[in-house]
Formats: structure tokens, sequence, C-alpha cells
């Protein structure tokens, strides 16, 4: 916890907002502009003494739950619930129903054509990948408008062959996935972790290795019907969307 900045942090959002804004009654008495800690503490549902602590760099730690309820009290945007988490030194998913921004990443690949590229989300489902990714991939056709990249490797019988060296492959998805479980835990990706090690001895064993990896390139090769083909692929976060990246593929032929 950065505990001196997140007081500072917490003060000046408090110092912003008027009572008008957060539907209480104004008052001509205020000597200084913004919120009392008292009316934010009684919007929160936390108490004001343990408020003041946290303001004043006295806190040790902070629940994401109780943060969570800060951030809705303050009307803090996406980015500075985001920041305030950081602060705290608190892991959060945030809930990403974005898929109403898709057009943009759908906009994004298909400006990456002829190079092969999609877009996972939090839950590593694919929402959006170009026509070059669907040459090389014709499975996507069959799989649904998002399917789940592990699913996929898992349980199309026709990328064993498709992906050259599929079972390391999939050892490095599974140290990949590992480490996006621990920054943007969630029920639904532990469910899905479940799932796959009940249902797939190969992701079981390299789950249980307990190893992480993180996004890094590295060279694929894809046995296409016009014969094999080498990538450079690169897997690269976007800042925008926590816990979603873009995977883009590039020739090395």
């Amino acid at each position: 916890m950065q505990a001196d900045e997140l007081g500072d942090f917490l003060r000046t959002r408090r110092a912003r907002l008027a009572p008008g804004d957060v539907g209480l009654a104004a008052s001509n008495t205020r000597r200084t502009p913004g919120l009392r800690r008292e009316e934010v503490a009684v919007l929160a549902g936390v108490g004001v003494s343990w408020l003041t602590r946290l303001e004043q760099g006295r806190a040790n730690r902070v629940s994401g739950e109780v943060l969570s309820a800060i951030a809705a009290a303050l009307r803090l945007s996406h980015t500075e619930r985001g920041h305030l988490f950081n602060l705290a030194g608190v892991h959060h998913a945030e809930p990403l129903t974005e898929r109403a921004d898709l057009d943009s990443h759908r906009r994004l690949v298909d400006g990456l054509v002829p190079n092969p590229a999609y877009v996972l989300d939090h839950h590593w489902d694919l929402v959006v990948w170009n026509s070059s990714e669907q040459e090389l991939f014709p499975v996507l056709e069959q799989s649904g408008p998002h399917p789940n990249l592990l699913r996929l490797f898992l349980e199309r019988e026709e990328l064993r062959t498709v992906i050259d060296d599929w079972k390391i492959e999939v050892d490095r998805l599974t140290r990949q996935f590992r480490a996006h479980v621990t920054n943007f835990p969630s029920s639904e990706l532990e469910q899905l972790a479940a799932e796959m090690r009940a249902e797939h001895e190969v992701f079981s064993e390299a789950w249980d290795r307990h190893d992480v990896a993180q996004l890094t390139p590295h060279m694929r090769v894809i046995n296409h019907e016009a014969g094999p083909l080498r990538f450079d692929q690169h897997r690269l976060s976007l800042p925008d969307h926590p816990g979603w990246q873009l995977v883009l593929f590039l020739s090395m032929d």
C-alpha cells in the first residue's frame, strides 16, 4: 500500500465533490469546499474514524469491497477506480462489460491484415479476430461468436495437428493463464481452470506444476494446407481494458 499517496488521492477526490453531486442537501455553513469525511463515510457505509486513518496514511490494509464502496461514494471514474486499487495494493478485476466497444477493436485487428490477429478479453474469450486469423485457423468459423482460447486448444482435435508442438504450446498457455488468474482473479476463471483440470490431463499436469510465464514473444509454427508457416507471435496487454490482450502473428517466411 502506498499509504500517503492513497490518502492524498482520497482527500482530493473528496474535495472536488459538492453535496448536491451525491444527492445531499447543500449548506451555507461550510468553510471548505467538498464533502466532509462524515458524509463520505455514510455514503460508503464505513466508519468515519477508519476513513480518517485511511486518509492520514495510518491504515495498514483495506479490502476490495471497502475500496469499491468508497469509489462509488466518491463517484470515481473507471481509471480513477483502478488507480485507487493500485495505490492500496489490492488486486482488482474490473467487471469488463465493454463489449459495446468491440467495433474499435475490430477495426484494430482488421487494420493489421495481412497479419493474423485477435483480441482476448478478461475470460480469455476471443472477442474479435481478422480474416487472416480465420484463414490461419478455419476452426474459428465453427466455434461461435466468442470462443474460449483454452477450450479451443484442448477440445478441438484438429488443432493438435495444425499447431506444431501442440503440447508445448498448451504448457506455455497454462503457465500464462495461471499468471493471468493471479493478476485478475474471478470466480469464472477459477471455474474454467477447474473444468479444464477435470477434463484434460495435459492441462491438469501443467497446472499442478504451478509454473507461471509472462506474455513474451515466441516463434510459432502452423501446419497450414499450403505448408508449414512460421510466425513471431506477440501477446500485448491493452491498457484501456485491464486483462485484455491483443495477439498478433508476424510472418517470418
